[in-house]
């Protein structure tokens, strides 16, 4: 299994100079934020042209853990490069090359058709190089710094500040699925019958079986994709052609297959109305019968 670094964390040189926590503080070009009462949860900023940072409280290590794996071990697949990480008065700080371009979501709609397909063939690429990736253990399924799975749907029931996992085996993973329902219908008697629970129990298996366990990015949505135009190259009909680069990995891990488009088309996501729903299964594999399932679990889950 890869060893996790230390935090704090320096990535070898060469380095450009790094901002220090202050002139993070001061930084006003704020590309996100969110908030958590009076204390900034999560805020991204653009120091200058080379350099952002994520951080705040509800950052966590484990997205940069998973930005050195991919540097170290899967280099192919383009993410952003973790210069530095540590934590100071209860927030972490990812320090990352700023990936240029932008946000997918803020120019799909008005691309070219020749673009689109161009930016589809890019992502099935770098999904493909993913699922190339051999994991360190097999049948392990977890995040990429060795622990449980940061997924909503295996978010602790009874501690919502931890997560479930890891896992050993795929009968083991759907077994962690169905018994985080199981603990929530025993809090919450009211919410449903304990038949739905028994069900799952007895013929979730039957679906969710079968599967490789394959590197996942968790959260594949139109705004962690980064597009930059490549003004080196055209695509094969003559019009821009773009390079991809894939940011915010902190939902990544091993997970079965069929995770990633269950989590790309989850509801939050996508809009069956809207041309990317369909496009996406060009580029990640469908699976209809575990999507289905899932979906329905995760109704029954209100998480």
């Amino acid at each position: 299994m890869w060893e996790p670094v230390q935090v704090p964390f320096v990535n070898s040189e060469p380095l450009p100079p790094l901002p220090t926590t202050s002139e993070i503080h001061a930084c006003t070009n704020i590309l996100g934020e969110t908030t958590l009462g009076q204390k900034t949860a999560t805020k991204i900023v653009a120091v200058n042209d080379k350099i952002v940072v994520k951080y705040g409280t509800c950052v966590e290590t484990w997205e940069g853990q998973a930005l050195v794996l991919l540097e170290r071990h899967a280099p192919k697949i383009p993410a952003p490069r973790l210069y530095k990480m540590y934590q100071e008065d209860q927030e972490v700080f990812l320090i990352m090359r700023r990936v240029p371009g932008v946000q997918l979501d803020s120019i799909w709609s008005s691309l070219a058709a020749s673009e689109k397909d161009d930016i589809i063939n890019k992502l099935r690429d770098i999904c493909e190089k993913m699922r190339k990736v051999e994991c360190p253990i097999p049948n392990f399924y977890g995040s990429l710094d060795g622990g449980g799975l940061h997924a909503f749907l295996f978010r602790n029931i009874n501690d919502y500040r931890k997560y479930l996992g890891p896992f050993f085996s795929e009968s083991d993973f759907v077994a962690g699925l169905v018994g985080n329902y199981r603990a929530l219908i025993d809090r919450d008697k009211h919410q449903s019958p304990n038949y739905k629970a028994a069900f799952y129990e007895k013929y979730m298996f039957r679906v969710l079986e079968g599967h490789r366990s394959v590197l996942t990015h968790g959260d594949l949505q139109q705004k962690n994709i980064m597009i930059v135009e490549n003004k080196s190259g055209l695509n094969s009909d003559g019009g821009r052609s773009f390079d991809v680069v894939l940011v915010d990995w902190e939902s990544a891990g091993w997970f079965p297959e069929y995770w990633e488009f269950f989590i790309a088309s989850w509801t939050l996501s996508f809009h069956w109305e809207d041309e990317w729903s369909w496009r996406a299964q060009e580029f990640l594999p469908v699976f209809p019968a575990e999507l289905a399932v899932l979906q329905q679990i995760d109704r029954d889950m209100g998480v």
